[in-house]
């Protein structure tokens, strides 16, 4: 058959003129089926990207475990919240120093050999964006409602977001230390302590930054969590009130847990 009679046969077939065309029949593949070895070359040949796609993110969640698994947990948390713009910013470059030196006054809870304190840093300052101002809010309320820190680090703006101006809500730290010139009220100045000389914050440390306690009671639907911080935070603005060390420091800078001993800044 020419195949100008296959073409015609084919426009009858399309025309509806035929059903079935003796001629032109379809001619099925043969299905060959693999096995052993073949059949995993033809696996690897037909999947071989999303083997590697799969690979790949079960190597990043097996390390993102490991990682998790690995990382130090804190002996005491420490939420950082301020509203003045300018204070949020110097805040962010010191955390690291903060940090270390929050480390120097904590004892070391965990009795694992080392100390660790965890900053929380929370910016409440302007932000142009909506959902970066709720996100903020919400990290605040998450952590007073669930979390373990009871220790503020705040400015004044910052001091009244969190408690909406009942500043009852925090510990009357005048009241336990009425001879320390630089707590008054509920806060500890941060500028006058020994805690900013080893914090290396002593001249740019503003005036308007200081240490509070979050007054947890036993009514608390976290009581659980939150007193046992509580007498934590209490315990670290004892010891800062004191020049009480509670760790020393590696030739690596590494903070490590001891009994503890007085020093004089």
């Amino acid at each position: 058959m020419s195949y100008q009679d296959d073409k015609r046969e084919l426009l009858k077939l399309k025309q509806g003129l035929i059903e079935e065309s003796e001629e032109i029949h379809e001619v099925e593949k043969p299905v060959y089926e693999l096995h052993g070895k073949k059949r995993i070359e033809n696996f690897f040949y037909h999947y071989k990207w999303h083997l590697i796609a799969g690979l790949f993110f079960a190597a990043v969640a097996a390390f993102l475990i490991v990682s998790l698994l690995q990382k130090e947990q804190g002996d005491m948390r420490v939420m950082v919240v301020t509203k003045d713009h300018q204070i949020a910013s110097e805040i962010m470059f010191k955390t690291g120093d903060l940090e270390k030196a929050f480390e120097l006054y904590c004892p070391d809870y965990d009795n694992n050999g080392y100390i660790h304190v965890d900053v929380y840093n929370v910016d409440l300052s302007d932000n142009p964006d909506p959902q970066y101002s709720l996100a903020a809010v919400t990290k605040v309320t998450s952590e007073i409602m669930f979390g373990e820190a009871q220790l503020f680090l705040v400015d004044s703006l910052g001091a009244e977001a969190i408690t909406n101006g009942d500043l009852t809500q925090f510990v009357d730290l005048g009241s336990l230390y009425p001879d320390v010139d630089y707590i008054d009220g509920v806060f500890l100045k941060i500028k006058d302590s020994g805690f900013a000389v080893n914090a290396q914050y002593h001249e740019a440390c503003p005036d308007d930054l200081y240490l509070a306690v979050r007054n947890a009671t036993e009514s608390d639907d976290n009581s659980a969590r939150s007193l046992p911080a509580k007498k934590k935070a209490l315990e670290m603005i004892d010891h800062i009130v004191n020049d009480y060390y509670a760790g020393w420091i590696d030739d690596q800078g590494r903070i490590y847990g001891i009994s503890g001993k007085e020093v004089s800044q």
